[in-house]
């Protein structure tokens, strides 16, 4: 990502003070380490927090890798996400990491190890012993997403049981994720790339702020995340039965992000449920704006709603 772009969207999303924090991942973000410190510096200026997603390969450098970990102390890391698995091992050593998690933990920071593995029941315990128990340390096993060069995988998601989680991770709030070519995601889920019919606008050419209010203003958004799959498919069936019957099902997937990534990745498919969603926006608004009515009668919900076309305009 240009740096300008990077500096200019952590300076908005502190204007905006709806951001908890800020989040630096990659590929590596802390390969290009000049900017890595200009922008954490710019988080700092900004008092905004920042978490970190890392191979840590920085790690293997005892004192650059003290160097690294007393810089974000200073600017306001507040957690630490390390990938490490048989992936990254190929690249980064397992000494690195050790290293790395083990120079933040000591300076208070939480960090994550984050084990993404082919088959289920593999786990970092095995496979960096060296953290087990570790203050601050918390190890995280995940099965790999069918995504990029894992989607011809032979993946058995069935021994993981049948207690999916139906809604999207992040159940009201959002983690609005800005790639190097500006296109913005309303999520960090490992699908986005793979998923155009979810891209909300592109940071080169809009704010922060715009993108966000859109975010913000979707009843689609809200439904996935509030009320989950069940209640998507229920409103689709309703209002468009024949693009219910042509639509992947959530039984047929893992999880949520893989049945948002089955639904939106197909343009056609993600065009039509954003019709299915205009339409059901009109009928809730309706619905609204009779219950306003029988509780205020016809003239003070006239007055009501004139007072509110007024403000909005």
């Amino acid at each position: 990502m240009p740096l300008d772009l990077a500096l200019r969207l952590i300076d908005e999303a502190a204007d905006l003070e709806s951001f908890s924090s800020i989040g630096f991942t990659g590929g590596e973000p802390t390969f290009y380490r000049d900017d890595f410190y200009a922008m954490t510096g710019r988080a700092a200026r900004n008092a905004m927090p920042y978490t970190v997603a890392t191979a840590a390969h920085w790690g293997g450098d005892e004192d650059g890798g003290a160097a690294m970990a007393d810089h974000m102390v200073a600017t306001g890391l507040r957690r630490m996400n390390i990938s490490c698995d048989p992936s990254h091992a190929a690249y980064v050593s397992s000494a690195a990491v050790v290293s790395a998690a083990t120079l933040c933990a000591r300076r208070g920071i939480p960090v994550y190890i984050v084990g993404t593995f082919e088959r289920i029941g593999e786990s970092l315990r095995d496979f960096v012993p060296e953290l087990v128990d570790v203050p601050n340390v918390s190890l995280i096993d995940k099965v790999v997403a069918k995504t990029g060069r894992a989607t011809k995988w032979a993946i058995d998601y069935s021994a993981n049981g049948t207690n999916k989680v139906s809604t999207c991770y992040r159940r009201v709030h959002h983690d609005i994720v800005v790639f190097w070519d500006g296109k913005t995601y309303p999520c960090c889920s490992t699908f986005n790339r793979a998923t155009p019919g979810l891209v909300v606008g592109n940071a080169h050419h809009e704010s922060l702020a715009a993108i966000r209010a859109r975010v913000e203003a979707s009843l689609l958004f809200r439904v996935i995340k509030r009320e989950g799959f069940p209640a998507f498919f229920d409103i689709v069936e309703r209002l468009d039965p024949e693009l219910h019957a042509a639509m992947p099902k959530f039984d047929d997937y893992p999880g949520a992000c893989s049945t948002c990534n089955a639904i939106f990745r197909k343009a056609d498919i993600a065009a039509r449920v954003e019709r299915v969603f205009d339409t059901y926006r009109t009928i809730e608004m309706m619905k609204t704006m009779d219950r306003v009515q029988a509780i205020l009668g016809d003239r003070k919900a006239a007055s009501f709603f004139q007072d509110m076309m007024v403000e909005c305009s």
